[in-house]
């Protein structure tokens, strides 16, 4: 891959499911309380997209942060692919139905609040989805080109410590839990993507 090209959500969306399905992922269910977030991908304006949410400000943890739609796991959900998927159509309106979720990331604890958090990839395939953010939640929708964190990611190390793992990205900061899964996710879309031979 070029550096900064990033390929389409729907490319991804053709490559990924078999790739997800076939790695050996980190499960740390009983670890903390379970939650399930999503990364959305879409193509919109010739370039793929995800979705990232700053958070409203209010009192308690994660506050003001920016991160992945999604949250803590509720009775009536059946797995956390479900509460992914809930939890991002509560927060910013995007319906289920018109979601293609391609498969599970590993599971990432959360350092300061106790959470177990599990991401699922999903690909909108009719571009932009359409949003209604839950302003009580949900300061602003982060629509974030693919090869803006891309190149992002190109200025880390390869296994960059704690503090120094952050993507500036429409002019947040992205960091913790939220970076430490959009880096497995470039390692995985990366080493899917790679040319062979």
């Amino acid at each position: 891959m070029q550096p900064h090209h990033a390929p389409s959500a729907a490319d991804l969306a053709a490559i990924l499911p078999p790739v997800l399905a076939a790695r050996t992922r980190t499960d740390r269910a009983g670890s903390g309380e379970p939650a399930g977030v999503l990364i959305v991908l879409f193509d919109h304006a010739g370039q793929s997209h995800l979705l990232l949410t700053k958070r409203t400000e209010y009192p308690g943890h994660h506050s003001g942060e920016v991160s992945l739609p999604g949250g803590r796991h509720e009775a009536s959900d059946v797995d956390l692919r479900a509460t992914a998927l809930r939890e991002t159509h509560e927060e910013v309106g995007i319906s289920p139905a018109t979601l293609h979720v391609l498969g599970p990331l590993d599971d990432v604890e959360t350092r300061v609040s106790g959470f177990m958090v599990q991401p699922w990839v999903a690909h909108h395939p009719g571009g932009r989805p359409a949003m209604t953010p839950d302003p009580g939640e949900v300061a602003w929708v982060m629509e974030v080109p693919l090869a803006d964190l891309l190149a992002a990611d190109q200025l880390l190390p390869p296994d960059p410590q704690f503090g120094v793992l952050r993507y500036p990205l429409l002019g947040e900061d992205v960091w913790g839990l939220t970076a430490r899964i959009l880096r497995t996710f470039l390692d995985i879309m990366r080493d899917a993507t790679a040319p062979t031979g």
